[in-house]
């Protein structure tokens, strides 16, 4: 197995300041300058209370390890002390629009014992059981995995596939500045599982071929944090990837940040280490014989089978993106934003050719 080695950009010191000189535009002209040092990353590590929980007691639950929390916030440094603290949150059921929780609790794991207390509520995670209660409601909930419905999902027939785990023949680096042009070969990793891996300060990719109506079908996994990445559907609008899973603030997955104003409120993220799904149906903007945009672009995008936007108009895109305007076609692009993250089972059905 190839051992992946990344030289982090910043020395971590518990404690340490990310920062180093005086502050930008102090008393004296010419003076020392504030230099922010680029974030590192994190790796995660394999965690058998993390996920989701299911069980009796009409509720369900999500268990997040305060390290998952720290690393995936970019002003924020694990310390020794973070480890086996939890926290947990009980909702009245999974992936539910601008859900909040009926009750945080948080604990510290005491040998194989896991106390829990918050809003009211106690309880313990124990020999495989999250047991809790507060007056007269109780829990009793299992770890389950919710794999999405369509992973694993083969191209159909007459697909185009784009990524099956043998190369990325079908892709090339993105020009950085010039996002429609391509810089040479996509110098991303093979890893595993027929899957690829992203390589940080490599560059985004992009597929050599263009596509107007399309159906996409990504997988991909969040390995650490903090993770920024996403899908740009032909170049342009962009379906987020992050870590936020157990986040009750942070950007969700699976937005449209760049094309869409506002934010939607399913949080239909999968751990990390955990493989997820985007199912995106797109329809190219529409243009007249003078080159004027007759129609926007719309999408419908199921994330992990929950669907996230429905016959959605996209744009005025924002953003890095915007410069590049709109078109009937572009290539896909995964983008590399300096943190590794893996993807495999990419493919697309060319609507267009039908």
């Amino acid at each position: 197995m190839r051992v992946r080695l990344y030289v982090l950009p910043v020395l971590v010191l518990a404690g340490a300041t990310m920062f180093m000189g005086a502050q930008k535009g102090g008393s004296k002209k010419g003076g020392p300058k504030k230099v922010e040092l680029p974030h590192p990353f994190y790796w995660a590590a394999p965690d058998p209370l993390r996920g989701d929980w299911q069980g009796t007691g009409g509720y369900v639950a999500q268990v997040v390890p305060i390290m998952d929390k720290i690393f995936s916030k970019e002003d924020l440094i694990p310390q020794q002390e973070d480890n086996g603290k939890y926290e947990v949150h009980i909702f009245m059921a999974f992936d539910q629009p601008n859900d909040t929780p009926v009750a945080v609790l948080n604990g510290a794991l005491d040998g194989d014992s896991l106390s829990l207390e918050g809003d009211g509520w106690t309880g313990t995670i124990a020999g495989g059981h999250l047991k809790a209660s507060k007056g007269d409601q109780a829990i009793d909930l299992q770890h389950i995995e919710r794999p999405s419905p369509t992973l694993g999902m083969k191209a159909p027939k007459g697909a185009v596939v784009l990524f099956d785990g043998k190369n990325m023949d079908s892709w090339a680096k993105m020009m950085e500045k010039e996002w429609l042009k391509e810089d040479g070969p996509c110098n991303w990793h093979l890893v595993p599982g027929d899957a690829v891996e992203s390589v940080p300060r490599s560059g985004n990719c992009i597929t050599h071929k263009q596509f107007g109506d399309a159906k996409i079908h990504v997988e991909f996994r969040t390995i650490g944090g903090p993770t920024n990445s996403g899908v740009y559907i032909q170049d342009r609008y962009e379906a987020n990837i992050n870590e936020t899973y157990g986040s009750l603030t942070a950007n969700p997955n699976g937005q449209f940040d760049n094309s869409v104003p506002g934010k939607h409120g399913i949080r239909a993220s999968r751990p990390v280490l955990e493989w997820q799904t985007y199912d995106i149906d797109f329809k190219a903007p529409r243009f007249d014989a003078a080159g004027n945009k007759t129609a926007d672009a719309v999408v419908t995008l199921l994330m992990n089978g929950e669907v996230m936007y429905k016959d959605q108009k996209l744009g005025p895109v924002i953003l890095n993106a915007a410069r590049l305007g709109e078109a009937p076609t572009g290539p896909i692009q995964l983008q590399e934003h300096g943190m590794p993250v893996q993807f495999r089972n990419v493919w697309v059905v060319d609507e267009s050719k039908k």
